[in-house]
C-alpha cells in the first residue's frame, strides 16, 4: 500500500512524491520485489480526505496474510500532545487537525491485520518546514510509531529540514531507499532485511549531511525482507591493495563531491600526463585547504595555483581560481571538506589537520607516479608541482612501492592450506577466542579514531596485527607448559607459533609499504588518545554546525578562538606606531611562546606570546584559558593536538561617521612545537576528564562523546577569530 500526496490545497506541493510512488511500485512489481502482482501493490496518489486514505489500508490489511507494507510520503504535522498527523490533499493548518489522518488510526488498521509481517515506512514532513520543496520532522517521530511485531522506518530530520528540493526527482530519504534496492548493497546477504536497508540509507544520508532516518522494530521486525539483494559477491576475493585503492577512490569522491561545477577543476583544464584526474583534483583541493588553514590570502593561493604546473594552457583565470578557492573555503568552514562531520565521510581524515590529508594524497600520487617514472624524476615533480621541499619527505614519498599490499597473505587462507589439521585448528583457536585474538580485535576496533566501514584494508591489516600479537603471547605460555609426549602437542604448538611469527613478518612488511598517515590510523591507541579523539570529534562537529561570521573583538588584547575546526588567534593593534611595528615584525616573523600553569590540574592556563628577546616591535600578549569551561578546554586540546595556530594581526580605524573599520595587516603561522603541544594536550585532557567524569571515550562505531555533546549543546562556542581575507 503506497500512499503519497504531491498536491495540497493548503500546504506547499511536493512534486517528488509522485515519483516516489512510481519508483517503489516498479521495484515491488519487479523480480527484486518478488514480481508482486498489480492487485497486491496498490498506489493511492493524492487522497482528498481521511476515508480515501485509510479505506485502501483497511482493505489491504484485511487481505494480507504474509506481509503488509504501508508507505506514506507527504506533509506531516504534530499536535501539542506530540501525536503525528499525516496531511492529505484537503488538510488544513491550525485548528482543523481532524482533517488530517491520525497516525494512531493508521497504526490501528495495521495492528488489526492478520499478516505475519507488518512494515510501515514514513517519509513525511512537519508544518515547521512548510517552505516549498522542504520536508521536515523531529527525532521523536519513531518513538510514537512503534508497532509490536512489525518494523517502522521514518525519515526524520535531526538538524535540518531540507529533504525534497524542488528540482529533485525523488525525496532524499526515498531516493536512497530506491538506490539501495535497485543497485543492491555490498557485503550484505540476499535477501535484503530491513536492518541492512536502514544502515545503508542512514549511512548515505549521513554522508550527504541530510536528515537521518530512524527505525523501531518489535519481535523479529529487523529481519523482515521485502527485496532481493541485487549485489553479488566478486568471484575473487579482493587483495588488500584493491581495498586500499577503493578507499582512495572514496576520498576523491568525498573531497570533490560538491565541487563538480567549478570550472577550474574541469577535466580539460588539467594536464593529462600527471596521472589520474580525480587524484590531481583531490590534491588541489587538499592543498588549498592547507593554505587556508595556514592563513594565506586568496591572492597568494591563486598565485600558487597558477604557477603549480598542473593546469593545461591556458591556465584558469584569476576569477576561476578565486571561485575554486571560495568553494573550498566554504566547504571547509561548513563540513571540514567532508559531507559529514567529524570525520571525512568516515574515512579517518580529520578536519583539524588538513595537512595530513594533503600528505596522504601526495604520498599516494608519488607511489602511482613511480610506476612509470624514475625516482629522481618523481622527487622533482613533488617539489615543482606540490611544493614538497624537505629532502627527507621527498625521499620517503618517492620510495613508497607503487603497488603495496598486493602480495600480502591472508592468514585464514594460509590456515586452510595447512596440511596438518591439528596445526591449522590450534592456530585458528589462538587467533580467535581461545588465544585472546577476539578480545584484542574488539578492543582495537573500539579505539579507532575513524569509522571502519570504508577503510577495509586498514581494518584487515590492523585486525590481523592485534590478533597475531595476542596469539603469539598465548602460544608462548602454552609452549612453556606443554610436555613432550606421544601426542607431540608441543610440536604442534611450536609449528603454530612459527605460522604466527611468519604472518607478523608479512604484516610488518605491509605496514612499511603504506603511508605514515595510514600507519597513524592503524596503530593502537592509548586510553588518553582514544578519549582525546572522541572529544575532538565531538567538538569539531559543533564548530562546523554553526554559522561562520567574524565579529571584531572589542578588547585591546590578544584573543583566542577558532575558524572552521582549527584554533585561530587575533591581535588588534592601534595607532600608526604600533601598525608600523607589526609590519616590520611580520617581515621578520617569529613569536616566542610560554606556558604557565600552577599544576597540570590547575583551573587556569596562561599562554604568553612575545617577540624573541623583546625585539624592536615589543609585541607581547597573554592568552588565558579557563579550564573549568568545557569549550575552552576543548579549544586547548585542539590547539595541543594541532601544534600550530595562525595569528591574525588586525588594525582598527574609526571613519568620519564613527564606524569601526577592522583591517587585516597580516597573518603569522605559528608553530607551537611538540613539547608545548604535549603540555597543552595533557592539561586539556585532565581538565576534560574532570568535567566529564566516567566518560572513557567513544564506544564502538560511535564518533563522539555523548556527555561532551550534551555540554557543548548548552554552551557558547568560541568566537570566529579569523578575519575575512
Amino acid at each position: 500500500m503506497l500512499i503519497g500526496v504531491d498536491e495540497y490545497q493548503h500546504f506547499p506541493p511536493l512534486p517528488a512524491v509522485r515519483n516516489n510512488l512510481t519508483e517503489l511500485a516498479k521495484l515491488f512489481r519487479s523480480p527484486l520485489g518478488g514480481s508482486l502482482p498489480n492487485r497486491h501493490c496498490t498506489t493511492v496518489l493524492n487522497p482528498t480526505d481521511i476515508s480515501s486514505a485509510l479505506d485502501p489500508v483497511h482493505r489491504a490489511a484485511s487481505e494480507a496474510s504474509d506481509t503488509l507494507v504501508v508507505y506514506f510520503a507527504g506533509h506531516g504535522t504534530r499536535l501539542p500532545d506530540g501525536s503525528l498527523r499525516l496531511a492529505v490533499r484537503n488538510s488544513e493548518r491550525g485548528r482543523k487537525q481532524y482533517a488530517s489522518v491520525a497516525f494512531d488510526d493508521l497504526r490501528a488498521e495495521v495492528l488489526d491485520s492478520t499478516a505475519v509481517n507488518k512494515v510501515v515506512i514514513l517519509d513525511c514532513c512537519y508544518s515547521g518546514a512548510a517552505l516549498e520543496g522542504f520536508m521536515g520532522s523531529t527525532d521523536e517521530v519513531a518513538d510514537e510509531t512503534t508497532i509490536e511485531g512489525t518494523y517502522v522506518m521514518t525519515a526524520s530530520a535531526a538538524t535540518q529540514a531540507a529533504m525534497a528540493p524542488p528540482d529533485a526527482l525523488l525525496t532524499a530519504f526515498t531516493g536512497e531507499l530506491v538506490k539501495a534496492i535497485a543497485n543492491g548493497i555490498a557485503e550484505v546477504p540476499d535477501p535484503l532485511d530491513m536492518s541492512s536497508l536502514y544502515k545503508y540509507v542512514h549511512g548515505r544520508l549521513r554522508s550527504q549531511g541530510m536528515p537521518l532516518p530512524q527505525q523501531r522494530a518489535g519481535g523479529l521486525g529487523h529481519d523482515i525482507a521485502l527485496f532481493h539483494n541485487k549485489w553479488s559477491p566478486p568471484t575473487e576475493k579482493p587483495t588488500l591493495s584493491a581495498k586500499r585503492d577503493e578507499w582512495f577512490h572514496e576520498i576523491h569522491h568525498e573531497l570533490l563531491g560538491r565541487l563538480g561545477n567549478v570550472s577550474a577543476l574541469a577535466h580539460d583544464r588539467l594536464r593529462p600526463e600527471f596521472g589520474d584526474p580525480a587524484l590531481i583534483r583531490s590534491l588541489l583541493v587538499a592543498r588549498i585547504a592547507v593554505q587556508l588553514a595556514q592563513g594565506k590570502s586568496t591572492t597568494t593561493i591563486s598565485g600558487m595555483l597558477s604557477s603549480s604546473g598542473v593546469f593545461a594552457t591556458p591556465c584558469p583565470s584569476t576569477d576561476e581560481l578565486s571561485e575554486l578557492i571560495a568553494e573550498v573555503q566554504f566547504r571547509y568552514e561548513t563540513d571540514g571538506l567532508a559531507n559529514s562531520v567529524p570525520f571525512l565521510g568516515g574515512l579517518g581524515l580529520f578536519p583539524w589537520t588538513p595537512e595530513s590529508t594533503y600528505m596522504l594524497l601526495s604520498e599516494y600520487w608519488a607511489a602511482q607516479r613511480s610506476r612509470t617514472m624514475p625516482r629522481p624524476h618523481v622527487e622533482r615533480e613533488l617539489s615543482d608541482l606540490w611544493d614538497t621541499t624537505d629532502t627527507r619527505v621527498l625521499s620517503a614519498h618517492s620510495s613508497l612501492p607503487s603497488l603495496p599490499l598486493v602480495t600480502y597473505p591472508d592468514p585464514w587462507e594460509k590456515l586452510k592450506a595447512e596440511p596438518d589439521l591439528r596445526v591449522g585448528t590450534v592456530t585458528s583457536m589462538m587467533l580467535g577466542e581461545r588465544g585472546g585474538g577476539d578480545r584484542a580485535w574488539e578492543h582495537w576496533m573500539s579505539t579507532r579514531p575513524w569509522s571502519t566501514l570504508t577503510a577495509r584494508h586498514l581494518v584487515q591489516l590492523g585486525g590481523d596485527l592485534v590478533r597475531c600479537k595476542a596469539a603469539q603471547r598465548t602460544l608462548a605460555q602454552y609452549v612453556d607448559l606443554a610436555p613432550a609426549g606421544p601426542h607431540n602437542s608441543r610440536a604442534v604448538l611450536l609449528r603454530a607459533a612459527e605460522i604466527i611469527e611468519e604472518q607478523l613478518k608479512d604484516i610488518a612488511l605491509a605496514i612499511e609499504s603504506i603511508s605514515a598517515i595510514e600507519y597513524d590510523l592503524l596503530r593502537e591507541r592509548t586510553a588518553d588518545e582514544h578519549f582525546q579523539d572522541g572529544c575532538l570529534a565531538t567538538f569539531s562537529k559543533h564548530l562546523l554546525k554553526r554559522s561562520q561570521a567574524f565579529t571584531p573583538f572589542e578588547e585591546h588584547k590578544m584573543n583566542h578562538g577558532t575558524w572552521a575546526a582549527i584554533p585561530w588567534w587575533s591581535l588588534v593593534v592601534y595607532g600608526k606606531q604600533e601598525q608600523r611595528a607589526v609590519e616590520d615584525f611580520l617581515k621578520r616573523g617569529g613569536l616566542q611562546l610560554g606556558v604557565a600553569a600552577e599544576s597540570p590540574d590547575a583551573d587556569e592556563l596562561v599562554i604568553s606570546c612575545e617577540e624573541p628577546d623583546l625585539g624592536p616591535s615589543w609585541i607581547t600578549a597573554r592568552l588565558i584559558f579557563d579550564l573549568r569551561d568545557v569549550v575552552q578546554a576543548c579549544e586547548l586540546l585542539l590547539l595541543g593536538r594541532r601544534q600550530s595556530v595562525v595569528v591574525d594581526f588586525l588594525t582598527e580605524h574609526i571613519d568620519e561617521w564613527d564606524d569601526r573599520q577592522v583591517h587585516l595587516a597580516g597573518s603569522l603561522d605559528l608553530s607551537l612545537g611538540r613539547e608545548i603541544g604535549a603540555t597543552l594536550t595533557d592539561v586539556a585532557t585532565r581538565a576534560l576528564r574532570r568535567l566529564l567524569p566516567g566518560s572513557p571515550g567513544p564506544s564502538l562505531h560511535h564518533e563522539g562523546v555523548p556527555a561532551l555533546d550534551r555540554l557543548l549543546s548548552s554552551s557558547r562556542l568560541p568566537r570566529i577569530a579569523r578575519c575575512p581575507r
